[in-house]
């Protein structure tokens, strides 16, 4: 039964990719945890999250625009804090659950300069407290400035940003922990016609865990392995119709370096990309592949990989308040086991939402896959495990300024290796309030 659903998962995935493979896209870099039910997100462009963002600001002092934000969001009872907790047989390990909130407090500024030009900041501190787990609770918060242009023929932007925050970091070990990413990103796009753009990217990140404050906790993986830093260009052509259809063709040079980590796996490569994008009143299709093929540094133990990565999105409204979709994604992700260099984490879902008015949404979605390991020493076992979650959700949005989300997630790991089943279910709550609909994200 697992080998068949297995080799149903990676068959419907591959069909997938290789029907999108003159359609779609991949991210710039590597996603070393995609949250169950997050493929379904929507990305706004920059140039109308600026625009809602200056409407929207609460304060003006001349030229400059300030937006206050406060937010109490993963309030969540989590059923196991150490979800994911190695050896033994899982009857014998116990779960420990505890309740978690974060609170946050901070401003978003905006300057304009003229009518195209824009200098954007924030400081966006926030608390993290658990009830129990004493040293889990910890100072984060989003910091960050930016310039963008948005001229006739020409879009600039760069971006310098620091973002701590709890979160799951890997679907190996959906423990929630403490991370930091510095980065900085550039981007400049050229319209050669009203039909034809040009594009070139740039992006660098440092990726740290931040657990010192946990101590020799056994039940703690050995989450600083995945301690990093990335570099990625990127460059292309874009197509687009009539706001549309947008179709995308480049390439993408990744360099990714672990000398700072326990276990070397530095890497790099080119890879031809594809992007993809279509959205009518029914029907919205997007997504993007990269064809990669990187090779390990020099005394790394990275296995070389040759497949394609990324993801794509069907969704079809037939009336307004209702649509579906059916998503699939492919990443490759580093893994915390001795003896696996990485595994390549397959998934497909099918979610159903519901509009409640103009801004508010109820989804329910359900998702499968498998995490399959690639070996990096002789002698360790053959490995695949199977992925499945589902969950529901709703957000409440309240005078463009205030939402409320709720929801439930469930995801559970089944894995031929003994002791490594595992499983999590999540109750969390949030509330933000800002200029929200307005609010601006810089990356």
């Amino acid at each position: 039964m697992r080998s068949s659903t297995r080799s149903l998962t990676r068959s419907i995935t591959a069909l997938a990719l290789l029907a999108a493979a003159s359609t779609a896209p991949a991210a710039a870099q590597f996603s070393q945890y995609t949250a169950p039910g997050s493929l379904l997100e929507r990305a706004t462009s920059k140039k109308d999250q600026m625009d809602q963002a200056l409407d929207n600001a609460r304060w003006r002092l001349g030229p400059l625009r300030l937006s206050p934000w406060l937010s109490i969001r993963d309030a969540a009872y989590v059923s196991d804090a150490f979800s994911g907790t190695r050896g033994g047989p899982v009857e014998a390990r116990e779960e420990e659950p505890d309740f978690t909130i974060t609170v946050g407090a901070g401003l978003q500024g905006y300057i304009p300069f003229g009518s195209k030009t824009f200098f954007t900041f924030d400081a966006l501190p926030q608390y993290v407290w658990w009830q129990e787990l004493e040293d889990r609770r910890r100072l984060n918060g989003y910091y960050g400035a930016g310039l963008f242009g948005f001229f006739n023929r020409l879009t600039a932007q760069t971006t310098v940003r620091r973002a701590e925050e709890q979160a799951a970091v890997t679907p190996e070990f959906e423990q929630r922990i403490h991370a930091r990413q510095d980065y900085v990103d550039g981007l400049l796009e050229l319209e050669i016609a009203p039909t034809l753009f040009v594009f070139a990217s740039a992006y660098a990140m440092d990726f740290r865990t931040l657990t010192e404050d946990l101590g020799d906790d056994p039940r703690l993986p050995p989450f600083q392995q995945l301690d990093r830093e990335e570099r990625v260009l990127r460059g292309g052509v874009e197509l687009r119709y009539r706001e549309r259809l947008r179709v995308a063709v480049g390439a993408e040079r990744s360099e990714v370096d672990f000398s700072g980590s326990e276990r070397d796996r530095s890497n790099s490569g080119t890879s031809p990309v594809v992007q993809f994008g279509y959205d009518s009143s029914r029907l919205r299709v997007g997504g993007g592949l990269a064809f990669r093929s990187l090779e390990p540094a020099r005394g790394s133990e990275f296995v070389p990989f040759d497949e394609t990565t990324g993801q794509l999105q069907l969704t079809w409204t037939p009336r307004w308040r209702l649509s579906y979709s059916a998503y699939g994604t492919r990443d490759l992700t580093y893994s915390l086991e001795e003896g696996y260099s990485h595994f390549t984490a397959d998934r497909i879902g099918l979610a159903i939402s519901s509009r409640l008015g103009r801004a508010s949404t109820v989804n329910l979605f359900g998702e499968t896959g498998g995490h399959d390991y690639v070996r990096s020493a002789p002698g360790v076992l053959a490995r695949e495990d199977d992925f499945t979650g589902f969950g529901t959700s709703l957000q409440l949005q309240f005078q463009e300024r205030v939402r409320l989300s709720m929801g439930v997630v469930r995801s559970e790991i089944d894995s031929p290796v003994p002791g490594f089943d595992r499983s999590l279910t999540i109750f969390q709550t949030s509330v933000e309030i800002s200029a929200f609909g307005g609010a601006f994200t810089m990356r």
